[in-house]
């Protein structure tokens, strides 16, 4: 008979007993062979599909896109998931404690899985009867779940969340995990890791967290929607104070902290919809990169944009033009105001706004880079671009392109003609037209000159009656006009619809010595591993002479400093510009487009319906000012520079009244420039009656009249 010990006393088996002892024994062993193989088999079958080795090896937190200025500065960031990576040194120990004590205890301890845990949870499925598994996720499972799966609460997730959280504890340390779990976890309201979380809530950086504020966050990943102080400001509190005790119990806190801590207020920064300072500009970088490299690569890819914006320069836009904005809306008493619409929970994309809209874009004429966009007031009400997919009558803004294709043919500043009315039979419509300025006046003989510094319309009609139509058509072509542009003598006064983009790139060939250089927003794109995908570089082509776009520079130069954009002068903007007021007929569109050497600028004021703004509402008044604070703000660091003179410019003195070589006689000569060809030959023939020595008394041939008819030798 065997003799089994328990203690110090022997256990006696009969053979029976003994059998039976061993049977179970078998059985046992069965039992451990059966739950091994079933063990292996399912995790042999849970782990088809899941990452391997080597993809959790290479694991990171989902990054975007991000895009960046001309200066490297971070202007916004493509992501499904918004987040600012950190590095566990950087995250305070009461944070790390506090995640530990709510949600994983033996965090230290276990390898990747609860067993206790799990079998409760186990259990409480299989007595519920249901198809969700609750509760039993460590802080590892949860990474697993969070980086790998979906969050479906099932029996099969729960076991290969389980296999990839054992997984995981092979390969990294706890530290590594704990850094990977800070930076992966959803803290609600799209702030994903614990940086991007501790900036909304609190507006601070995560390494500034306090006790209070570090047991808020630690208490929101079990449920963001349900613990957000913004919308559910008691369940937070609750769940904070709770997150609290639970440190307590845990040893990391004492009783008289986590006291002080509980009788702290819950303050967070109040919540913003994510915008940022140029979203017209990134809307457009977006859609480029997506039809390009598709969405996925966008939100998931971790690629870097550099782009040509200047985040500096895009504040300062910002700034004059909403200020200038709501001065107009008072003034004119318009209704309804932009500030009268509330701004939207979620974004909106309204074409047609109700309230009074701009748009602003700036580039570098000499290598085309966009450096500041405004698209309209309110990204969030309407997404559409103004400075780009809007098209809108132009205006005496257009007016430049029929005195460039008359410089370019033969025509000089200098050269007068008639302002008079005129006739025009057949307007293109069958119908006669009788085109007038507008301030309803005449000036009789006019030079160029001065007919584009005052937007004389009757100069510019005549000038595209002479020329023709067709060719004013060819010039705007090569300089960048790509709208449909109609062959009639109306087009002089701006009667085509054009584009923002299309106005500012072709202003900047005046400035850029008639280079034209085609806009551009992004510079390069890299992958996540910096390999460059793309780069981009300006294309130029020469489509105006030197001499005819410095001609025209100079004499736009004159439109600012004595003609219809003076108004820039008296608003404190001195630097060397030139520039054009457009304004249609029934005060609809209102625009200034100008330039330096070095920056291009236009502005657009109206309503996103065809509708008058107001009577007597012009470019100068309402587009103008935008345009001269932003030049201002933009150049006031810069040194002086004027338009650079090329070779084949000759000046010389004409008489304003003629166009021709000053004599001493003509009254009011005036210093001009020309290509050396079309340098005037012949003398001022109004004046030469002054080189006989008479005297200007003797010029006044009605007086001289009358005297003859009094002389009593006169006979009739």
């Amino acid at each position: 008979m065997a003799k089994f010990y328990r203690g110090k006393f022997p256990i006696k088996f009969n053979r029976k007993a003994r059998r039976n002892f061993f049977r179970i024994i078998f059985l046992l062993g069965l039992f451990l062979i059966f739950v091994t193989g079933f063990g292996a088999g399912t995790f042999a079958f849970y782990s088809r599909g899941l990452p391997s080795t080597r993809t959790l090896q290479e694991m990171q937190p989902k990054q975007g896109t991000k895009v960046f200025d001309r200066n490297s500065i971070l202007i916004y960031e493509f992501a499904e998931e918004h987040r600012v990576v950190a590095p566990l040194a950087r995250i305070p120990k009461n944070l790390i404690d506090a995640t530990i004590a709510i949600e994983d205890r033996s965090f230290r301890s276990h390898w990747g899985i609860d067993i206790f845990g799990y079998a409760a949870a186990v259990k409480d499925f299989a007595l519920r009867r249901s198809k969700r598994l609750r509760g039993a996720s460590t802080i590892t499972q949860q990474l697993a779940r969070n980086m790998f799966l979906t969050q479906d609460r099932t029996l099969s997730r729960k076991i290969a969340e389980a296999i990839l959280a054992m997984k995981i504890e092979r390969l990294f340390s706890k530290d590594e995990i704990l850094e990977l779990y800070f930076n992966q976890i959803n803290y609600g309201h799209g702030a994903y890791g614990v940086q991007t979380a501790s900036q909304m809530y609190f507006g601070r950086d995560v390494d500034s967290l306090t006790l209070p504020q570090a047991a808020l966050l630690a208490g929101m990943p079990r449920g963001p929607s349900l613990y957000t102080p913004y919308t559910h400001p008691e369940a937070a509190l609750k769940r904070r104070n709770t997150v609290l005790e639970a440190m307590m119990a845990n040893g990391t806190i004492t009783r008289a902290q986590a006291d002080t801590a509980r009788k702290t207020e819950i303050v967070v920064k109040p919540r913003e919809l994510r915008l940022n300072d140029a979203p017209y500009f990134v809307e457009e970088v977006r859609k480029y990169l997506e039809s390009k490299y598709g969405a996925n690569a966008i939100y998931q890819g971790a690629m870097q944009v550099y782009t040509t914006l200047d985040l500096k320069l895009q504040q300062a836009a910002n700034q004059v033009s909403e200020s200038w904005m709501e001065q107009l809306e008072e003034r004119f008493k318009l209704v309804p105001r932009r500030r009268d619409l509330k701004t939207p929970k979620v974004e909106t994309d309204i074409v047609n706004t109700p309230y009074i809209q701009d748009a602003l874009l700036a580039l570098d004429p000499g290598n085309g880079h966009i450096l500041a966009m405004i698209g309209g007031r309110d990204f969030l009400i309407s997404k559409f671009n103004r400075a780009i997919q809007s098209r809108r009558q132009a205006g005496s803004a257009f007016k430049p392109f029929i005195y460039t294709a008359a410089i370019d043919n033969g025509f000089s500043p200098g050269d007068v003609i008639l302002d008079a009315p005129i006739v025009i039979e057949d307007d293109g419509s069958g119908n006669p037209w009788y085109p007038r300025n507008y301030d309803g006046k005449f000036d009789g003989p006019t030079s160029l000159r001065r007919g584009l510094a005052l937007s004389k319309n009757l100069i510019a009609v005549k000038l595209i009656q002479s020329v023709g139509p067709s060719t004013v058509i060819s010039y705007a072509r090569k300089m960048g006009i790509r709208t449909p542009l109609p062959a009639v003598l109306s087009l002089a006064l701006g009667s085509a619809d054009i584009s923002m983009i299309d106005m500012v790139s072709a202003y900047g060939i005046f400035a850029n010595r008639g280079v034209r250089v085609e806009p551009l927003m992004i510079l390069k794109v890299l992958d996540k591993n910096g390999i460059i995908l793309e780069e981009n570089h300006p294309y130029a082509e020469e489509v105006l002479s030197p001499q005819t776009a410095y001609i025209m520079a100079n004499m736009m130069k004159t439109v600012v400093d004595h003609g219809t954009g003076i108004y820039a002068r008296s608003l404190g903007f001195t630097r060397p510009a030139g520039g054009k007021t457009g304004t249609t007929n029934d005060y609809t569109d209102t625009w200034f487009v100008g330039f330096t050497p070095g920056l291009a600028c236009g502005v657009w004021v109206g309503f996103d319906q065809k509708k008058t703004v107001a009577e007597g509402a012009t470019g100068a008044g309402l587009a103008l000012p935008i345009w001269a604070a932003f030049m201002k703000l933009a150049t006031d660091s810069l040194p002086v520079k004027d338009f650079p003179v090329p070779g084949g410019i000759a000046p010389a003195t004409i008489c304003t009244e003629s166009g021709l070589l000053a004599t001493p006689a003509c009254p009011h000569p005036r210093g001009e420039i020309y290509l050396k060809a079309n340098l005037p030959s012949r003398t001022c023939d109004i004046h030469r009656l002054q080189n006989l020595n008479m005297q200007s008394k003797d010029y006044n041939f009605e007086q001289l009249d009358r005297g003859s008819l009094n002389d009593p030798d006169f006979k009739p």
